[in-house]
């Protein structure tokens, strides 16, 4: 007799090689989903908790921040518990680290941090056991940007501040000594016009100078004497009105608010509420802020007032402040309010493409021994000094588009940063990840 094979059995085993792929794929399914969602939850819970160090850290007062150790502490008692709070303490199932990188770059107050909280959390499978992984190991990382509120004296606080994109920046003319103290030189100018003329001395001028700042890789030609730094601070990156101008105040509203004199030192322009001033003849102002509307050329005899701001919108202005005693004679700026320390403001003036020219022309000639104080913001104004060889130098600090020098008299700028113009700018934090 003959016997037959039996097949019987042979279903078990592919039932068996079926149940461990159907494992996996419920694996696959269940704890996958597991480790997505686990992982999701992780990456807010560091995005939180780097946010909650940056926001601790823009808001620390200076004393609580002075060395690493005080940052990293103030910022992982703000951090480490937003992410304890979303359930990764930093215990038996989960690894926390917090640190900080000090940034200047990309900080307008130069002091800024960036904050990063690593989380690492471990998961024990269920279904994914049956072939043999009992955890799972998920990663994420979030940094944050923090920076430090900035309130200084803007552009590394030199004294004249030159913003011309090519060209010469700075050109001391005529016979004088240029004497600036107080802060340094800093001209914008890449040089593209005149090669290696950033800042410039002709005519038998020099200047002095604590420091001087010039971009593009070009440098100074002519001047015979600089002091404390005789090489000058190249950078290789022109500003744009963009990079700085948040350092200007707000532009007045000059129908409403603006303050104005009366007692018939000047008149108000027709169809105004008065909020606004033209510059002719001898004037004592009252401390405020005056919007200017007119320009006078060499109109003007003598400018006199504590507490005072002058803001220009006028496209075309034209002013050349008399010597022989006249033009300033005890005008200083505000010491409090949205525009302290801030003397003369002239507008900004733009070209159809959006760039930065020059278009307005300030002389500030000869003061004499007058008391002259407060920052001059004039970004599309060349600002021309004369001399003013008496005891009173200029106390201020000179943003223009262009600056030079005329006449033969010596010229001094003795800025003291206490009476300049301070932009508030708050801390900020931004999501890096």
């Amino acid at each position: 007799m003959i016997s037959k094979t039996s097949e019987k059995g042979q279903a078990l085993i592919l039932i068996a090689l079926a149940a461990i792929g159907l494992f996996a794929f419920a694996a696959l399914a269940i704890d996958g989903s597991r480790v997505y969602s686990d992982k999701r939850h992780a990456q807010n819970a560091a995005d939180t908790a780097a946010l909650a160090g940056a926001l601790v850290y823009t808001r620390a007062d200076a004393d609580d921040i002075e060395n690493d150790s005080e940052i990293l502490t103030l910022v992982t008692g703000a951090a480490q518990p937003r992410a304890t709070g979303n359930g990764y303490d930093g215990g038996a199932k989960n690894d926390i680290t917090i640190s900080t990188v000090a940034v200047t770059t990309d900080c307008r107050s130069k002091q800024g941090r960036e904050i990063t909280v690593k989380i690492v959390s471990y998961l024990d499978t269920t279904l994914a056991r049956v072939i043999g992984r009992t955890q799972i190991t998920n990663a994420v990382t979030a940094t944050a940007l923090a920076c430090r509120p900035f309130h200084d004296i803007p552009f590394d606080k030199n004294a004249i501040v030159s913003l011309a994109p090519e060209g010469t920046g700075f050109d001391a003319n005529g016979g004088p000594n240029v004497i600036v103290t107080g802060g340094g030189i800093y001209s914008n100018s890449t040089g593209d016009s005149h090669p290696d003329a950033a800042i410039s001395c002709g005519g038998g001028a020099h200047f002095t100078a604590p420091s001087v700042t010039v971009v593009g890789g070009v440098d100074i030609t002519g001047c015979s004497t600089l002091t404390d730094d005789p090489t000058p601070n190249i950078t290789h990156t022109p500003l744009t009105y963009a990079d700085y101008s948040d350092l200007f105040p707000d532009e007045p509203d000059c129908d409403d608010g603006a303050a104005y004199l009366s007692g018939g030192q000047w008149h108000p322009q027709p169809g105004t509420d008065g909020s606004t001033v033209a510059l002719n003849g001898t004037m004592d102002f009252a401390p405020g802020l005056y919007c200017v509307t007119n320009s006078p050329g060499n109109a003007v005899d003598t400018l006199s007032g504590t507490g005072v701001t002058f803001f220009i919108d006028v496209a075309g202005f034209n002013m050349k402040l008399n010597g022989d005693g006249e033009g300033f004679n005890g005008l200083t700026a505000p010491t409090s309010g949205d525009y302290q320390g801030v003397l003369f403001y002239l507008a900004p003036e733009f070209d159809v493409d959006g760039n930065l020219i020059q278009t307005q022309q300030l002389d500030l000639r000869g003061n004499g021994n007058a008391d002259v104080s407060g920052t001059v913001i004039a970004p599309s104004a060349n600002v021309t000094m004369f001399g003013n060889s008496g005891t009173g130098a200029i106390d201020s600090q000179i943003i223009a588009y262009t600056v030079d020098t005329g006449g033969g008299a010596d010229v001094t700028v003795a800025f003291n940063p206490d009476h300049g113009y301070k932009p508030n700018i708050e801390g900020n934090l931004s999501a890096l990840r």
